[in-house]
């Protein structure tokens, strides 16, 4: 790009390395035209920069050696701080393998379910934390590994998720749907903080506590602040969330001992392996035989010929 001495450039671009020495620190980004551009970095700066991960970029065009133009980096913000969920949508199936669906589509889907939650206490506790975390919350991966670790994954899977309760409560209407979606929608939303992001690195936090536990304690802290800590839905709803990987040897603290902990508990299963399963036989010729699939207990699945 051509520069100007003492200008100011806001640049979109994902952090494509980051480099520093004894005396250097600079970070190459790619922008939304494929352009490769180099920005130097502080080195206070250099813990805010995360490779992989896509920002607006203020820079100041000032002149290094032999009158030679450099951007030095002034701020930055993560992209989704700045740009609509249009914009955001586009620049993300630009930069990365991004969920199957657009992410508008996918936030629509999910905020449908959140305006369907009837019941007064579910809908301020669970409307109080998606909204703290709904940016990070469209970008964030569900797992380093196995089902859904990609960019949007979190949110897809999430919305996937939802559209399986209904045709449960069809077929068992003791079933509560405000609880569901509540459970739903929040079951995963603290590994926003459990993953470190587009590297797929757990945090310590991640490591020592979990994200079970971390969205039980945001739920009761959340609960406290509205004046609901003592309800039976805040109840329900941290055991759901406690609950919802099934097993004790799977990382739930507790069994699921309601009938929409347990539900929660199979959707969740379901998405996971099921999305993890559709994505190898895709890769699979037919009349063959899937490489082992980790997450269905390193079996191999069968493609018929059609």
């Amino acid at each position: 790009m051509n520069l100007h001495e003492n200008k100011i450039y806001k640049i979109i671009g994902k952090v494509e390395s980051i480099n520093s020495g004894a005396h250097f620190c600079n970070t190459t980004i790619m922008t939304r035209d494929n352009e490769h551009i180099n920005i130097k970095l502080d080195f206070e700066q250099l813990a805010d920069v995360l490779t992989g991960k896509v920002y607006e970029f203020t820079a100041l065009a000032v002149v290094k050696i032999e009158d030679e133009l450099v951007l030095k980096l002034k701020s930055l913000k993560p992209a989704e701080d700045v740009l609509s969920a249009n914009e955001l949508s586009e620049l993300l199936d630009h930069f990365y393998v991004y969920a199957p669906i657009p992410m508008v589509e996918i936030k629509n889907g999910i905020e449908s379910y959140l305006n369907k939650i009837e019941n007064k206490i579910l809908l301020e506790i669970t409307k109080t934390i998606y909204q703290t975390h709904e940016k990070k919350f469209y970008m964030h991966p569900a797992a380093t590994k196995f089902h859904h670790a990609y960019v949007g994954g979190l949110s897809y899977h999430t919305f996937t998720m939802l559209k399986l309760i209904d045709p449960f409560i069809e077929i068992y209407p003791f079933l509560d749907r405000n609880v569901l979606y509540a459970a739903t929608i929040l079951h995963d939303m603290s590994k926003i903080t459990e993953i470190s992001g587009v590297d797929g690195e757990y945090t310590k936090e991640g490591l020592l506590i979990g994200h079970l536990v971390m969205q039980t304690i945001d739920i009761d802290h959340v609960a406290k602040a509205l004046g609901y800590e003592e309800t039976e839905e805040v109840l329900m709803l941290k055991h759901m969330i406690l609950s919802h990987h099934g097993q004790l040897h799977y990382g739930s603290p507790k069994k699921p001992q309601t009938g929409e902990a347990l539900l929660l508990w199979f959707i969740d299963t379901i998405d996971s392996k099921f999305t993890v399963l559709g994505e190898v036989l895709e890769d699979t010729v037919e009349g063959q035989f899937t490489q082992m699939v980790n997450v269905l207990d390193k079996m191999r699945f069968y493609k018929p010929k059609k």
